[in-house]
């Protein structure tokens, strides 16, 4: 998370949270690049701006002559993002703002607002949601003794995990739905098969990437599955 002050491009304050690195050597100009980008964008209106990384989406606050940009990981709310930048915003022109308009260029004199930042962001975790991760119900005893054991040795599945074992299919995937949702309708073979990628493990963008076909589609045979009372969700975060 970056504070710049518009008129200087210059970093007021930096914070980093959780494993998404930027380029040191790159930071100084894309500040400056970004100072102009948020003037063009919003008009100083207070808006949010989403520029998407590939890995991980950008998010771009610029109200009161300051600059709040943040990385955000793609699984983030944007509303609870937004709400928590202008937040900051807020009350760093409401504890600087008369210090910026004769500031001569000192950063050392924003250090204090650090807490402030950490505790508005909640440590960088202000906007994470659980992750809402399918599984047959076929899967889910065998599922949950995976888990127990994970427990018993102080343990716990967390999204790195699945990260991990994306490409790993569960030995008890051998399981199979009985071919009736087949004959009766409910699924055509393509979505038959596709049905049991839903492992615990794998969420609907891994599944569709895993198929092959849009998420949008995956997102339909997840509801089917749902709506038939073959499936559970696992939260995670």
């Amino acid at each position: 998370m970056y504070i710049i002050c518009q008129k200087t491009g210059i970093c007021l304050l930096h914070r980093k949270y959780g494993s998404i690195e930027f380029n040191q050597d790159l930071v100084s100009g894309f500040l400056t690049a970004l100072k102009d980008f948020s003037i063009e964008f919003s008009k100083g209106s207070g808006e949010l701006k989403v520029i998407d990384m590939q890995v991980f989406y950008l998010m771009l606050v610029f109200r009161e002559g300051v600059l709040v940009t943040a990385a955000a990981d793609k699984n983030d709310d944007a509303k609870i993002t937004h709400k928590a930048l202008n937040n900051i915003i807020d009350k760093f022109v409401d504890k600087y703002g008369d210090i910026l308009e004769n500031w001569t260029g000192d950063v050392r004199i924003f250090r204090d607002f650090s807490g402030e930042v950490d505790e508005i962001l909640q440590s960088g975790r202000v906007a994470e949601i659980p992750i809402r991760i399918p599984i047959l119900k076929i899967y889910k005893k065998d599922f949950k003794k995976s888990q127990s054991r994970l427990q018993k040795k102080g343990l716990t599945l967390t999204e790195d995990d699945l990260r991990s074992v994306s490409d790993t299919k569960p030995e008890w995937t051998s399981k199979r739905l009985p071919k009736q949702v087949i004959t009766q309708g409910f699924l055509d073979e393509r979505q038959y098969e596709i049905a049991h990628l839903a492992d615990g493990f794998h969420t609907v963008t891994d599944i569709a990437e895993d198929a092959g076909i849009p998420e949008s589609k995956i997102q339909i045979i997840i509801d089917n599955l749902d709506n038939l009372g073959l499936l559970k969700f696992i939260e995670i975060k």
